[in-house]
This record gives C-alpha cells, structure tokens and sequence, in this order.
C-alpha cells in the first residue's frame, strides 16, 4: 500500500512509492503467486488516513491480526526516493523485518538506513502497525518536505529508487510464493 495524494507536487514525498507500488504490481501480474494479492494506493494520509479507513471499513475483518488469517502488509511510505535521504524500515515483525533486511543487503540499498522493531504509532504508520498486524513499514527522511521545491529532478535520487524497488519486488515475491 501506498498513499498517493500530498503536499505540492511531492515528487520525493510520494514519487519512490508510487514506483515501488507500481513495480510489483507490473512483477505480479507477469508471474503466477500462490495467494491473493491486494493493492492499495489512498488519498488523505496527512488528514489521518481517511483513504486507508475507508478501504478497511467497507471490507469487514481486514482488521485482523496476522494470529486470525489477517494479512502481510507492505507500506511504502514517504519519501523513499528523496534525495539526501535515509531510510527507515519499521516492523514489529521480526521474521518480516529480516526477510526485507536481506533484500534490503542484496539490492544494495542498506547503506545508511536504520531500523526500528516497532512502528510509529502517528503519522504514516499510526494504522497500519496496530497490535498484531504482520507489517513492514519503508520511509525515508526528506530535507525538502513539503515545499514547493520538491520536485524533478533535484529532489530525487533515482538510483536509491532503482534499488529499492529492486528489493521490493525480491520480497514480494518471497511472500507470494
């Protein structure tokens, strides 16, 4: 899942996952999967999520945790291809967590980003991570959040968004097979 709705023209704010979103939808459809795959792209992020809410409203028990059959999530977050950023993984998921670290190594795309074992429980992760929910959060930090400068080609590093998309679709494909 990814937001796709921000500030300005937010081309480094939302612009690296949109493309990792887009990427492994392109990977998943030219190749089978074992199990069902659902892809999300909402609006309202920065108004508390309204898009995400009103996705899990209108289709009751995707609420549940991983424990009763609920599902893996991946969420791209902000700010994934901005330039001079760093990246983040969160995930209380310590299995999910090592298998996106490894991706992260293998696409070379873990060279100055940090992780955290749980997610933030405000701003673009405040829903997704709720208690026993089997999640991976990817952010990156932005030193041009939000201005009206933030746009192509200055405020990307389209070489950080190559590789992340990379590991990206090397992790969706681990867990749909």
């Amino acid at each position: 899942m990814t937001p796709h709705s921000s500030w300005w023209r937010s081309t480094a704010e939302r612009g690296g996952g949109l493309v990792c979103w887009l990427e492994s939808l392109c990977a998943l459809i030219a190749a089978p999967r074992a199990c069902n795959v659902i892809f999300t792209a909402n609006s309202g992020h920065e108004l508390g999520h309204l898009g995400l809410d009103d996705f899990l409203t209108r289709r009751p028990g995707w609420e549940r945790p991983i424990s009763e059959g609920g599902a893996t999530r991946i969420h791209f977050g902000g700010n994934i291809g901005a330039a001079d950023g760093k990246l983040s993984l969160r995930s209380a998921s310590d299995d999910l967590r090592q298998l996106t670290e490894a991706e992260l190594v293998r696409h070379r795309s873990s060279a100055g980003y940090s992780r955290s074992q749980t997610l933030v429980r405000s701003g673009e992760t405040r829903d997704i991570g709720r208690a026993g929910r089997r999640c991976v959060s990817w952010v990156r930090s932005n030193p041009l959040l939000h201005p009206p400068q933030e746009r192509w080609p200055h405020a990307v590093d389209t070489d950080a968004v190559a590789r992340v998309v990379a590991a990206t679709i090397a992790l969706v494909f681990k867990l749909t097979r």
